[in-house]
């Protein structure tokens, strides 16, 4: 994220965040966050990115408050 506010030199922008849960571990969240995929939530993080791909669309044709009540 710092490089795309340092690259439009702003952080006037809109964001679609998606989650990814919590490890067990406490201990490991970076490398839960940063490391590979297990194979058994690869099915999930497809469902979540179609997901946030057609929160973009809703939020460019009808905006962020249409999108923010549709997809939360």
């Amino acid at each position: 994220m710092k490089s795309v506010v340092h690259e439009l030199n702003s952080q006037n922008f809109k964001r679609i965040r998606v989650g990814i849960g919590m490890p067990e571990e406490k201990e490991d969240l970076i490398e839960y966050v940063i490391g590979a995929i297990p194979e058994e939530d690869k099915e999930k993080l497809e469902e979540g990115t179609n997901l946030a791909k057609e929160a973009v669309i809703e939020m460019i044709k009808n905006g962020v408050d249409i999108a923010m009540n549709k997809f939360n």
